[in-house]
């Protein structure tokens, strides 16, 4: 019941805020917070919800200014979460192996830096190699974060796609 009325188009734009922002705080908090490493194609995710962000929030100001094409960015935002859905579908198939991932996805262990205490800073010139896309660091009833970020991607696009007019 109350899924249903918050299910409009005034609501759209905060729950596309809501739930990029959750997304990638979340993604924030593994990695900063866990010490959990991205690898490129996680990176990937995270830009499409950056512009899923920047759209909503564009969406609101528009809608605040009164200008009526504001509900064009509804469409871009639903775009943007189908990307969003694509890259983490993508990234689940590489994964589990039934697809392949892009080049520079291959790299493997984790970067730590070997630290001279005579220059701590020598590492910097290190090239930083991401873990490999093919191994899930972290999962929940089953579901990687890119399996998670794809169900809540496609859910958010379809939230936003058929929310009616109120």
């Amino acid at each position: 019941m109350i899924l249903r009325r918050l299910h409009t188009r005034r609501a759209a734009p905060w729950a596309a805020l809501g739930l990029s922002g959750g997304l990638l705080i979340g993604a924030w908090i593994f990695q900063y917070g866990f010490g959990y490493l991205p690898c490129t194609m996680c990176y990937w995710q995270r830009h499409a919800h950056k512009a899923v962000l920047g759209l909503a929030a564009l969406w609101l100001i528009l809608r605040r200014l009164g200008i009526q094409a504001a509900e064009i960015l509804r469409g871009a935002v639903v775009l943007a979460l189908l990307i969003s859905f694509a890259l983490a579908a993508w990234h689940v198939g590489v994964e589990f192996g039934v697809l392949e991932g892009p080049k520079g996805c291959a790299a493997g262990a984790a970067f730590m830096p070997e630290i001279d205490p005579n220059d701590p800073l020598s590492f910097l010139n290190e090239p930083v190699k991401p873990p490999a896309c093919a191994e899930a660091v972290w999962h929940f009833l089953g579901l990687s974060m890119a399996g998670w970020n794809a169900l809540l991607s496609l859910i958010g696009a379809v939230w936003v796609a058929t929310c009616k007019a109120r």
